[in-house]
């Protein structure tokens, strides 16, 4: 499936942008040893034992070019396709260069994890040359290796490429500040932004320029010091609801976290911006065009030169496998018993020189032709894969809609309860003359703000004094390349918190009842979560099978258990999305030890119903 795209416009000048993207397609080729000399247009060619590849042209009435290459390398883990095209106008209008790295899709069979079909790709090597040395641009935003130093009165231009609406990818802006160190600084956001390279663009704020993008774009969108901002396409400056799109990477989680995670985050995110977007008009026309060429050079391919007869060397006949030697005419023995051959297979007693070149170029032909079969094949069953995976990504789309449009009627109904009881109980307040209570606003502390990421969630959960994260941080982790508005992350943190103030009630003896009556009959000022999203126990079906709960079985303290670990049955429902659905496990032993232990925050467990 597709796993990396980039498509960025290119300034046309004095250089050959064909020529030029041609040179960086050969150098990359080299150096993965192969053999790119053997790419000639029009004509499959095999470039290493496990690498094939195919050149098309196409030039047009008004003067333009276009190139297509792919490369098909067969690796252990299957079967990777990379895919460059590159179009250059008649007129002096930017070029197009458009690469895509389609892997194979892969399948866990861990019974703990859920199917996961795509896989991780690094950001390829030819990006990065073609960067090197071609004026890229997606919209008015420069695309480089690296990201660029943005001082002073320069912020005003990058006002404008933030808020542009048809730029493509993400633009990553850094805030300064005098009291930290610019290099590191910079070089730390180079290596943060390493996976976003060729799809988005990236800047560093010097101090002036930092307090001048700030006031251009006002509070909503600023960029603060020593923090990191994704803006995505067509920002709206002053529009609350719009920041909320654009999200911010904060001094805590870029010094708390792991760089590596971090970097593959924003790689994750970048790549999930650039294939849902469209394609360019050019692109999809150019891609019709090239698919259409590749399945008739498959079909009616011409024969390239050097299959052809008269650039077949001379055959010799059985008369010209005769030696003299002495005076005598003395015949290789095994050239004679092959003339034999050859005339009772070929059913031709006076089989020529001329006869036997016919039929070996024929048989050259029919070897070609087969070899096209064979290739069709490969194609036919390409293109199955690729109907196949799209309706696959269709299914989990529509159905994800329907998850998400549930939950979104849900949140609303909760919502126009809560409004009413808001309203009502402010009437019984100014009933009783209560007018400055009754429109007081609360006060909130930190625990109040929702995180935007799960790096946060469990940072804070260290901070509680009655829930303790004993699970693995990276299964929480890998939710973040999903949740891309921190939706889940914010949910995950309403749950831990009812279990916090669930716990705090049952240690004040305001509360008799487990965690699922708690969340049914909560407490005075105690926080809460639906009770539709919480589970008190798995299924029979889970708790009798031996496989499912076993992976349900989670570390806690030895004085809870002496194996270190319990079945967790009871979970909360983070959200519906397919076969991810994050779940929270945790077990309550506020009986016993006063705490709440969390065992698992991640994907979905295997079920029955999903295996």
């Amino acid at each position: 499936m597709l796993g990396y795209r980039s498509v960025f416009e290119v300034g046309q000048g004095k250089d050959d942008v064909l020529e030029l993207a041609r040179e960086q397609l050969h150098s990359w080729l080299r150096h993965k040893k192969y053999d790119s000399d053997a790419l000639k247009p029009g004509v499959p060619a095999r470039l290493a034992e496990e690498a094939e590849g195919v050149t098309l042209e196409s030039v047009g009435q008004d003067g333009s070019s276009a190139l297509r290459v792919r490369i098909t390398e067969k690796q252990q883990t299957g079967t990777w396709t990379s895919q460059l095209t590159v179009h250059v106008p008649g007129g002096k209008d930017p070029a197009l260069v458009w690469l895509d790295v389609v892997n194979p899709e892969v399948l866990s069979d861990e019974e703990d994890q859920p199917r996961q079909r795509r896989q991780w790709t690094a950001t390829p090597n030819l990006v990065r040359n073609l960067l090197t040395v071609l004026p890229a641009f997606d919209g008015t935003a420069h695309l480089d290796t690296r990201p660029r130093r943005v001082s002073g009165e320069d912020a005003y231009e990058l006002v404008d490429i933030v808020r542009n609406a048809k730029r493509r990818g993400p633009v990553y802006v850094a805030g300064s500040a005098e009291s930290l160190p610019q290099q590191p600084w910079f070089n730390l956001v180079a290596r943060l932004l390493y996976q976003t390279v060729g799809i988005g663009s990236g800047y560093v704020l010097d101090p002036a320029a930092t307090r001048i993008f700030a006031r251009a774009v006002g509070e909503s969108h600023e960029v603060r010091p020593g923090t990191m901002r994704t803006f995505l396409p067509g920002a709206e400056f002053g529009d609350a609801a719009d920041a909320l799109r654009h999200r911010v990477l904060s001094t805590g989680r870029i010094v708390e976290d792991e760089q590596k995670r971090l970097t593959r985050l924003l790689g994750w995110r970048a790549r999930d911006i650039a294939i849902e977007s469209r394609l360019p008009k050019i692109a999809v026309r150019l891609d019709r065009l090239f698919e259409k060429q590749l399945d008739l050079l498959l079909v009616d391919g011409e024969p390239a030169e050097s299959d052809t007869a008269a650039a077949m060397p001379e055959a010799p006949s059985a008369v010209e496998s005769i030696t003299v030697v002495k005076g005598h005419v003395v015949a290789d023995e095994r050239d004679v018993a092959l003339a034999r051959l050859l005339r009772e297979e070929l059913g031709e007693p006076d089989l020529t020189s001329e006869r036997l070149r016919e039929v070996i170029g024929l048989a050259r032909v029919g070897q070609r032709e087969q070899s096209n079969r064979y290739a069709l094949s490969r194609r036919l069953e390409e293109l199955q894969d690729r109907n196949a995976e799209l309706q696959r990504s269709l299914d989990e789309v529509s159905e994800q809609l329907d998850d998400e449009t549930l939950e979104l009627a849900e949140a609303r109904a909760e919502l126009v309860k809560e409004a009413a009881t808001a309203r009502h109980l402010r009437s019984k307040l100014i009933e009783a003359q209560h007018w400055e209570d009754a429109w007081s606003q609360p006060v909130h502390s930190q625990s109040d703000e929702l995180p935007d990421s799960f790096v946060d969630v469990l940072a804070r959960i260290e901070a509680l004094k009655y829930v303790v994260f004993t699970g693995d941080p990276g299964q929480a982790f890998e939710l973040a390349e999903r949740d891309r508005m921190g939706i889940w992350a914010g949910k995950t943190w309403e749950a831990v918190l009812a279990l916090e103030d669930y716990a705090n009630a049952s240690a004040q003896d305001r509360c008799d009842r487990d965690v699922d009556g708690y969340l049914r009959n909560l407490p005075d000022n105690c926080r809460g979560y639906s009770a539709n999203g919480h589970a008190r126990d798995e299924t029979e079906d889970v708790r009798s099978n031996s496989r499912l709960s076993q992976i349900r079985r989670f570390p806690v303290p030895e004085e809870v258990d002496p194996s270190g670990k319990v079945f967790m049955g009871a979970h909360f429902k983070i959200a519906k999305a397919g076969v991810i659905s994050p779940r929270m496990h945790y077990h309550d032993s506020t009986r016993r030890t006063g705490k709440i232990y969390v065992g698992y925050i991640g994907a979905h467990l295997r079920s029955r119903m999903t295996n």
